[in-house]
């Protein structure tokens, strides 16, 4: 039987703490338990010689190691002299809101990045990360915001000020020989979805014979894929289950929906292509979609998603 005790997380955060360079800044390490990992969290309380830990986390043991792990590499950034990290200078405030939300998604992309190229398995991997900051950009092209991503997660090092910094400015991301396609598809369908419903993107498919085939997906993951999280994004419709997204469904200017499925095991991905001349097989595609459904229904035990924008590091 799996151990879920405090107790267990405590042993695993010590192992962790006492192979990191700030092992001897920390005194005593709390634990508190919640039921989402989006509300995970670390807390550092100041002494005058040393900090206190108090690590919020998800009650489940799934990839705990790593879930600890890249929580102690957000307090060791604080740590880091090199980092310079200055509470003071953090985005806040409703003026700030979107910065800060972009501030926590570089940050994170910095820590979750590290816990990759170390070879440790993370719930907050490449895949979800990904997704989490292209939604975040919805006044970017999916080209953009992707390229924007890679080479977010593929720097090796950042500092404090240089996060803040892109956060005010992702375009310092930009090859500024190459321009911006504004027209760009998806930037049209964010400036038309004032109303995040499925139902009302469906209805926006000008094919009468593409958006019947919509409907049927969509009344197909309301009948059988029970808990599944159906809502409209800046690039179409996204199924999720267990905060596992696990099909998308968009339109395209030639008239085309295509539907892309995720397989969470094998990290592979493949996508349909309907349209009004020639489709692949609709039930083919339905019951690809039940099939990843219930690898993940009977993989996860995940029930409340909470927000993921949150910092990270309390003080």
């Amino acid at each position: 039987m799996e151990d879920n005790s405090v107790e267990t997380k405590k042993a695993i955060a010590h192992e962790i703490l006492h192979a990191l360079p700030i092992a001897g800044s920390i005194g005593n390490i709390g634990i508190e338990e919640v039921e989402s990992p989006w509300d995970e969290k670390i807390i550092r309380i100041k002494k005058k010689q040393y900090s206190n830990i108090k690590l919020i986390l998800w009650k489940n043991n799934k990839f705990l190691f790593g879930r600890i792990y890249r929580l102690f590499l957000f307090i060791s950034d604080v740590f880091d002299k090199d980092f310079q990290y200055n509470h003071d200078l953090v985005p806040h405030g409703t003026a700030e809101s979107k910065i800060r939300e972009t501030y926590n998604h570089i940050w994170g992309i910095y820590v979750d990045s590290r816990v990759e190229r170390e070879g440790i398995e993370n719930f907050f991997d490449k895949t979800l990360r990904k997704n989490l900051f292209i939604d975040s950009q919805k006044n970017l092209p999916w080209t953009v915001s992707n390229l924007f991503f890679e080479k977010l997660w593929s720097r090796d090092v950042f500092t404090h000020p240089k996060i803040i910094d892109y956060a005010y400015n992702l375009d310092q991301l930009t090859d500024h020989d190459r321009g911006t396609d504004h027209d760009a598809f998806e930037i049209e369908i964010s400036k038309t979805l004032m109303d995040h419903t499925a139902i009302k993107h469906v209805d926006r498919i000008v094919s009468r014979h593409l958006r019947d085939i919509a409907y049927d997906i969509l009344n197909f993951a309301a009948s059988h894929c029970k808990g599944t999280f159906v809502e409209s994004s800046y690039y179409g419709i996204y199924f999720m289950y267990d905060l596992e997204i696990f099909a998308e469904m968009a339109t395209t200017k030639a008239d085309a929906l295509l539907i892309t499925l995720f397989d969470f095991q094998s990290n592979h991905r493949h996508t349909y292509t309907v349209t009004d001349q020639s489709s692949d097989d609709v039930n083919k595609i339905l019951s690809a979609i039940k099939t990843i459904y219930d690898r993940i229904a009977n993989h996860s035990a995940l029930k409340t998603i909470k927000n993921p924008y949150a910092e990270p590091v309390e003080e």
